[in-house]
C-alpha cells in the first residue's frame, strides 16, 4: 500500500468515525409533565371569564444535542380532562361543562402531526378534540432549557368555540352571554424520562 493509499484510507476512517460520534450525540428522549398550567379565558356581556387546569398531561420525544438542546420535536400528545378547568365559581363550570358535553367527552386533546423548532420557537401542527369535535391546528410554543435539563414550553392560542361545536354558555337565565372567542394559555414544564426510546 503507497502512501496515497494510506492517507485515503486514514481519510476515510475519520470520517467514518466522525460520522458515528455526531449520530451518538443526537438521540431520541422522552419527556414528561412536571408541572401544568393551563388557562382558558375569555369575554361576556358582563365581565371576563378564566377557567384554570393544573391537571394536563403531556408526553413528548425530542431529539436532542449532547447539550440536552432538543433539535426536532418527534411526537406529543396533551391531555386536558374537561372537568379540571375551573373557573371558582360553581354555576359557570356547570354551565361550560354542559357546553363542552363532558359527560360523553371527558378529556380535550391534542395530537402532534408535525413539529419543526426553529431558535426558541417550536412551531407545531396537529389535531386539537374539544367536545368530541376534532380540528387542525398551527400552534407555536417557547422554549428554555432549564438548569435541571428539563424543559418549559410557554404559549398562547386563539380558538372559536363554535368552530368546535361548542355553544357559548350563558349564565343567569340567559342575561349573561359569553363571547365566542376563548384564548388558551399553557406553561408546562417536560422533564426527562428515564425509560429510554427504543429506535426502530
Amino acid at each position: 500500500m503507497n502512501f496515497n493509499s494510506t492517507k485515503k484510507t486514514t481519510v476515510i476512517i475519520l470520517a467514518i468515525a466522525f460520522a458515528l460520534i455526531s449520530l451518538n450525540s443526537q438521540g431520541q428522549s422522552r419527556y414528561t409533565q412536571s408541572s401544568t398550567r393551563m388557562t382558558i379565558s375569555g369575554t361576556s356581556s358582563l365581565h371576563d371569564w378564566t377557567m384554570k387546569s393544573e391537571s394536563t398531561t403531556c408526553d413528548a420525544v425530542f431529539q436532542i444535542n449532547s447539550q440536552g438542546d432538543p433539535l426536532q420535536l418527534v411526537s406529543m400528545v396533551v391531555s386536558v380532562p374537561s372537568e379540571s378547568l375551573k373557573s371558582g365559581k360553581s354555576g359557570m363550570d356547570k354551565n361550560a361543562y354542559s357546553a363542552l358535553k363532558t359527560d360523553k367527552n371527558k378529556q380535550i386533546t391534542f395530537q402532534l402531526s408535525s413539529g419543526k423548532i426553529e431558535g426558541k420557537t417550536i412551531r407545531c401542527a396537529g389535531s386539537l378534540t374539544i367536545a368530541g369535535t376534532t380540528k387542525q391546528i398551527d400552534l407555536d410554543a417557547t422554549y428554555i432549557l432549564l438548569s435541571d435539563g428539563s424543559i418549559q414550553c410557554k404559549g398562547v392560542k386563539k380558538l372559536t368555540m363554535t368552530d368546535y361545536n361548542v355553544e357559548p354558555p350563558s349564565f343567569m337565565f340567559g342575561t349573561v352571554n359569553t363571547g365566542n372567542e376563548i384564548t388558551v394559555s399553557f406553561d408546562v414544564v417536560l422533564a426527562l424520562k428515564k425509560t429510554p426510546v427504543t429506535l426502530n
